[in-house]
């Protein structure tokens, strides 16, 4: 059986967004779910309410997480209160309760939830005949289909229905969930069904009661404060110039909130521990969709997983999960080795690699041959051209949108066309016998049994998706690293002495590539200095309020998730770099709200523990098979921070040596070898 407190939920969950509806206020539910907790007691007979007295029946617990904390704070208090100050106390506990709801639904199998602890965005699973999975022995059914039934009939209502009903109404649930001409019309049945129930009339009274006398009294409005800018341009120079420290002096300066302007573009920006602690706790104010639309459309599809919201976006990410997770190089790690080792061997000894480009090839392969058993090969610039394109035109703006009209651009996305089309002929049923199933295979399952989440129109980003995030993710760290290694002999000696222990004994496991310390550590105060995505852009889509500012909907917000990580009060001289504020007893980086280099809440970085295993491999394999020198030697790294931040094409590396002995790797000159080149698995 179902508690007054699950049904609660279940009642006010949005199906589009997959969570709890946006129009009802915290404070409310919070109200209303102590108003069921006590209702739910009174009908275990343990505890009698009317509108001055609430008692205790009997203290006996019922072994029920969501009701004994309350039944246990009433039986130990010696003084008898009214029902009004047991519900303000137990909404105090609100948050608890709403997140035992949650787990408990997501436990029974009713609703779906993505990541650890509380669940934040939810997805309710229904049979077609509009009941849950069995619980306890039976099916239920769903709970709005239900008390909708109710209202909308003569139907003599369940006793259980009835204060469900004077609850939801005492709340103003009906408020959430129907239109205004759906209310007028169930409203005298609404008020016929609250005179079924004495008992629950005195506690639906006191919810009321509590809940009018709970809603702040409204505050003058503080007008958001913006950020000094030039005419006509506003803020571009210095977003451009320099965006980490622009955002970081405003903080400074204006607060954790502010407005920034670019041309005739405006945004309202959150920044600092204070910003990624309102995203971490709740998201529901802000979508993603409207900010990628633009993308989306001028690459033809009708949607990509970083612009999706809510279910869908839940759904969505489950299909991707197991082929973006770390998990895929359990057992082949040998895999991604002989890719760098091969990408290795191709570096020239007589002049200067350009470093992002030369990891670009190399983690587009072993990304592309993981995840869908293919590389871009001899079409990497192809798919370069291809994404950086769309990107400047359609999300950074830094093109004008006749850019996809050039002949160099719709000749790459003739290629990238073309591509897909062969990778997906591989993919047939009669050419994957003997295979394991791999994201292609997946995403064509789920075309057939959901084309509206996964339809045949998207193809060419569910293909070329792995190839995308390998331009700008494992790619950038990688380069990033490799320049602080070579600006510290003493730093690239011990991680060096890492990766020849880890290497001599053959290829690396999943578990060995989690034990080491000193490359790990170096990665992360990477992320801190070289984030890859210092803003993530969002849509306001429900007002919401932050550190005392009203932000309303329909504006457009930059999350400047890593502003902290410049801020000394967390991490000292924060422009250092210094790998020792990741040990146990440093511990910078677990600072609430300090350290979120692959961003907070839904939209975190999918890929992320699969990016770290391959950095582990490529940074070892680096060290362990090169010795390298920055080209020139004295150089100064620059950088790029649209439409990620990325090192400028400037900088080079150049090999003075290889470490390993004679047969590891083809000398340097020899060129591409076959099988086991970089571009090993190239279609075309």
């Amino acid at each position: 059986m179902l508690r007054f407190a699950e049904e609660i939920v279940l009642l006010l969950l949005d199906d589009e967004r997959g969570d709890i509806t946006p129009s009802f206020a915290p404070r409310s539910l919070d109200v209303v779910l102590a108003g069921a907790v006590l209702m739910e007691l009174a009908l275990e007979d343990r505890i009698d309410t009317d509108l001055a007295h609430l008692t205790v029946v009997d203290p006996t617990p019922l072994d029920d997480a969501l009701l004994d904390p309350t039944l246990a704070d009433i039986a130990r208090t010696a003084e008898t209160h009214d029902p009004g100050f047991w519900i303000a106390r137990t909404a105090g506990r609100g948050q608890a309760i709403r997140d035992a709801v949650l787990a408990r639904l997501a436990e029974r199998g009713i609703l779906e939830a993505e990541g650890d602890g509380p669940p934040v965005f939810l997805s309710r699973r229904v049979s077609r005949a509009r009941r849950y999975p069995n619980v306890e022995g039976h099916a239920a059914e769903e709970v709005r289909l239900r008390i909708m039934r109710v209202l909308f009939s003569e139907e003599i209502p369940d006793p259980r229905d009835v204060v469900l009903i004077c609850l939801a109404d005492a709340c103003g649930i009906f408020e959430a969930i129907l239109s205004a001409s759906e209310r007028a019309e169930v409203q005298e049945r609404i008020e016929t069904v609250r005179k079924l129930d004495l008992i629950g009339q005195a506690v639906t009274q006191t919810v009321r009661n509590v809940e009018s006398t709970s809603r702040p009294v409204p505050r003058p409005r503080k007008e958001i404060p913006e950020a000094p800018g030039l005419p006509l341009i506003g803020n571009v120079w210095s977003l451009l110039s320099g965006f980490r420290a622009f955002l970081m002096k405003s903080y400074r300066t204006l607060g954790p909130i502010f407005r920034v302007r670019a041309f005739n573009r405006r945004f309202i920006v959150l920044v600092g521990p204070e910003a990624n602690r309102f995203m971490a706790r709740d998201q529901r104010h802000l979508r993603s969709y409207e900010m990628w639309l633009p993308f989306t459309t001028g690459l033809g599809v009708t949607h990509i997983l970083s612009g999706m919201d809510g279910t869908e976006h839940v759904r969505m990410r489950r299909a991707h999960t197991e082929h973006y997770s770390q998990r895929l190089l359990k057992t082949r790690t040998d895999e991604a080795v002989r890719i760098m080792r091969n990408g290795i061997a191709e570096w020239p000894a007589d002049k200067a690699v350009s470093v992002q480009y030369a990891f670009q090839r190399i983690v587009t392969a072993q990304l592309g041959g993981l995840i869908i058993n293919a590389a871009p090969g001899d079409r990497l610039d192809d798919v370069i051209i291809f994404f950086e394109t769309l990107l400047k035109v359609y999300f950074s703006r830094q093109y004008p949108g006749w850019a996809t009209s050039l002949p160099r651009f719709r000749r790459a996305r003739k290629q990238m066309e073309e591509l897909v089309r062969k990778i997906l002929a591989d993919h047939a049923p009669g050419n994957r016998r003997n295979r394991a199933p791999d994201f292609i295979d997946d995403i064509l399952e789920l075309n057939r049994t959901d084309p509206h989440l996964m339809p045949e129109t998207n193809s060419l980003v569910d293909v070329l998706a792995a190839f995308m995030v390998g331009l700008d993710t494992v790619s950038n760290i990688c380069a990033f690293m490799s320049y602080e290694l070579l600006k510290s002999p003493e730093l690239c000696a011990r991680v060096t002495a890492e990766a020849d222990a880890l290497f001599e004994r053959g290829i690396p496991s999943l578990n060995d590539l989690r034990d080491i310390d000193v490359t790990h550590r170096v990665a992360m105060e990477t992320l801190r200095l070289y984030p890859l995505a210092p803003v993530l852009p969002r849509t306001v889509a429900n007002s919401f309020e932050f550190e005392g500012y009203h932000v309303p909907a329909g504006e457009s917000v930059l999350i400047g998730f890593t502003v902290s990580h410049l801020m000394p009060e967390y991490f000292p001289d924060p422009t250092r770099f210094d790998i020792e504020r990741y040990t146990p007893e440093r511990a910078e980086h677990r600072q609430a709200g300090a350290y979120a280099p692959f961003g907070v809440g839904p939209h975190r970085c999918l890929g992320s523990g699969l990016a770290e295993a391959l950095i582990a491999i490529n940074i070892g394999l680096l060290v362990h098979e090169t010795e390298l020198v920055l080209d020139p030697p004295d150089y100064e790294l620059k950088l790029k921070y649209l439409p990620v931040l990325h090192p400028h094409p400037s900088f080079k590396f150049r090999v003075v040596r290889r470490r390993t002995a004679s047969g590891r790797v083809r000398p340097p000159g020899d060129g591409p070898s076959r099988p086991g080149s970089v571009g090993e698995r190239g279609i075309g």
